[in-house]
């Protein structure tokens, strides 16, 4: 069975590869394999339909499409993948500026809106622009898409930028896990703000399952699943926690501490 999901996760190379992906992937053969939502009408439906029946170039179909559904997620991405970051960029602000009409879409345009949102962030982040982004996806988050991906990502671009202040109001907001508390750490330490940083490693040693290792991971047991994921959040961070050489000395110091004299 084909749905959104498949077609977006197979778009790979460069411009010509991806073209040859996406004409292969809307042809007539997988029309009938593709899965549409059922909370669909009949004029997005039909935007679907021209995607897979059409028999003009892939740009002009998911124009066509996109006059019958402006929120064609099918159309869109072809889009996306296919146009200069110039005009995708301000198909993205065209769409961004609709936002304060969310309430009044139905419950799959609300998906839709959200998806596309979704991508725009990612744009963003491609292009380098984590101030724009961050506004984008703290407006994702207060329309209802709260996704522990939502919630990382956040985290990451608060990270990069270095808003120890802004990512530290988040984690009074929101549920973090292992990468989150990580890059919030790191994030406090830049700052030299070490009493909030250990108020968190305190946080993260109570909540979070086999943190107690963080000052020693050789001890982990990388053939535990649930401790080698644990392990591999901690490589994946790595790159952010060597800016702080001492980091492990510090989580160290926190999750024992020398009692005074």
């Amino acid at each position: 069975m084909l749905d959104f999901e498949k077609l977006i996760s197979g778009p790979q190379g460069g411009k010509d590869q991806v073209e040859a992906y996406l004409l292969d992937f809307f042809s007539k053969k997988n029309r009938k394999d593709y899965q549409i939502d059922p909370d669909t009408d009949e004029d997005q439906r039909k935007a679907i339909r021209i995607m897979f029946e059409s028999k003009k170039d892939l740009p002009e179909r998911a124009e066509l499409a996109l006059s019958h559904d402006p929120l064609c997620l099918e159309a869109f991405f072809v889009y996306y993948l296919l146009s200069e970051d110039v005009f995708v960029n301000y198909r993205f602000r065209s769409y961004y500026d609709q936002i304060s009409h969310f309430g009044d879409l139905s419950d799959y345009q609300k998906k839709c809106y959200l998806k596309i949102l979704d991508f725009y962030v990612e744009f963003l982040l491609d292009i380098g622009n984590y101030t724009t982004a961050i506004k984008v996806q703290k407006q994702i988050l207060k329309l209802g898409g709260k996704s522990e991906r939502d919630i990382d990502r956040l985290c990451f671009m608060y990270c990069m930028i270095e808003k120890a202040d802004d990512l530290y109001r988040l984690y009074l907001d929101q549920a973090f896990n292992a990468y989150d508390y990580l890059l919030l750490i790191v994030t406090l330490l830049k700052h030299e703000d070490t009493l909030k940083a250990a108020e968190v490693v305190e946080d993260m040693l109570k909540n979070v399952k086999y943190a107690e290792y963080l000052d020693h991971l050789w001890d982990l047991d990388e053939k535990d699943s649930e401790q080698e994921a644990f392990y591999q959040t901690v490589e994946d961070c790595y790159e952010y926690i060597s800016a702080i050489p001492d980091f492990f000395t510090f989580i160290s110091q926190v999750h024992h501490p020398v009692a005074e004299e």
